[in-house]
C-alpha cells in the first residue's frame, strides 16, 4: 500500500484583529493556490527512512505522529517536492499535514484534518493553512480565544473565482520570520489600536468578502490592498517597513502600475503577490521577472486558486 499526497500552497493575506479586547486575537485571511506544492509518497517499512527533500524535518514530523498514536511500525517516505521554507507560502503547515495525512492513511488512524493539525503543532495562531489543506478556497478564521486554548474556527470559506489569477514573486532577499523570531516579533508589538482592528473588520466584512462572492475583482483588490497596508504598517517596526523588503515595496508598486487590482505581501514574506484577471497575468509576470532580474533576483510565477485542498491517493 502506498499513499501519495500533493498539497496546495497558501497566500496569507492578513490578520484581522491584533487588539484582542473582544476576547479573540488574530483572525486570518488566506487563499489556497495551485503551486508550489509538497509532494510525497509513503509506505510501511520496518524502519523509518526518508529520502528526497527536507529529510530531517520529515523524520521529526513522522516521529511525532507515530509516538502520539503509539504506532510501533514505521514507514518509508519519499519527499519529491517542497514549498520553499519561510517564504510566506505556508510550507510548515502543508508539510506537517502532508506527513500526518499520509501516515494516518497508512496506519488507519481515524482523525480529522483539524485533529491532525493539533497533533502536529499547527493552528496556534490561525487555522487558515489547515482549512486550505483540507478544502482549498478562500478562508477566514475567527481568531484564537484569549482565555481558552481552542483551535481557531473557520468562519468563512468560499471557492475562489477560476478566472482570477495571482502573480506571485519570491525575491532573493532574507527569509520571513518564523518560530522563535516570529514569537519575539509578536511579543515586541503593542496591541493594535481598536479603531485599526475595527477598520480591518469593516474592510473584510463589508468590502472584501462581498466582492469575492459577487466576483467583483476591482472592489476585492481595493479591499485587499487597503488591508495589507493597515496590517503592514502595524508590523512595520519589526519587519522594517510596511513590507519586509525594498524588493516587495517596489514590486507591489510595479504590479499596481501594471494593472493588478490588488497587491500585498504574504505573511512575513519575502513572497508578494498581485491579483488580476487571467488575460493580464502573463504580461505582469514577464515584467516582474525583468524587474527582479535587474535588482535582487528571485522567481515569479502565475498561480490559480486551489479550491479542493490536498490530493491524497491510496494505491493498494
Amino acid at each position: 500500500m502506498k499513499v501519495n499526497v500533493k498539497t496546495p500552497a497558501r497566500l496569507h493575506l492578513g490578520l484581522i484583529d491584533l487588539n484582542g479586547d473582544l476576547g479573540r486575537l488574530f483572525g486570518g485571511l488566506g487563499v489556497g493556490i495551485n503551486r508550489p506544492n509538497v509532494v510525497l509518497e509513503a509506505e510501511k517499512s520496518e524502519k523509518m527512512t526518508v529520502t528526497g527533500e527536507k529529510t530531517e524535518q520529515v523524520k521529526t514530523l513522522a516521529k511525532r505522529f507515530l509516538e502520539t498514536y503509539n504506532i510501533k511500525s514505521s514507514a518509508r517516505i519519499n519527499v519529491k517536492q517542497v514549498i520553499p521554507e519561510h517564504s510566506g507560502l505556508g510550507s510548515g503547515t502543508q508539510m506537517a499535514l502532508a506527513v500526518a495525512a499520509a501516515l494516518a492513511k497508512l496506519f488507519d488512524v481515524k482523525a480529522s484534518v483539524r485533529e491532525l493539525a493539533e497533533v502536529m503543532g499547527r493552528g496556534r495562531r490561525t487555522s487558515v493553512g489547515t482549512t486550505i489543506f483540507e478544502q482549498g478556497g478562500f478562508v477566514v478564521d475567527g481568531g484564537k480565544s484569549t482565555s481558552e486554548k481552542r483551535f481557531p474556527a473557520t468562519i468563512f470559506r468560499q471557492p475562489f473565482p477560476h478566472n482570477w489569477r495571482f502573480v506571485v514573486a519570491v525575491p532573493d532577499v532574507n527569509k520571513g520570520l518564523a518560530k522563535n523570531e516570529e514569537t519575539r516579533a509578536f511579543g515586541a508589538l503593542s496591541p493594535m489600536k481598536a479603531e485599526e482592528a475595527a477598520k480591518m473588520c469593516r474592510l473584510t466584512m463589508m468590502k472584501l468578502l462581498p466582492a469575492l462572492v459577487e466576483h467583483d475583482i476591482e472592489s476585492f483588490g481595493e479591499a485587499l490592498t487597503h488591508i495589507q497596508i493597515v496590517i503592514g504598517d502595524y508590523f512595520a517596526e519589526v519587519q522594517g517597513g510596511t513590507y519586509a523588503s525594498q524588493a516587495a515595496t517596489d514590486g507591489i508598486a510595479l504590479m499596481k502600475k501594471l494593472g493588478a487590482y490588488g497587491a500585498g505581501q504574504s505573511s512575513w514574506g519575502p513572497a508578494f503577490y498581485g491579483v488580476t484577471q487571467k488575460e493580464k497575468a502573463k504580461e505582469i509576470e514577464l515584467k516582474l521577472k525583468a524587474f527582479l532580474r535587474k535588482s535582487v533576483g528571485g522567481q515569479v510565477f502565475v498561480a490559480t486558486a486551489n479550491n479542493r485542498g490536498a490530493y491524497i491517493k491510496v494505491t493498494r
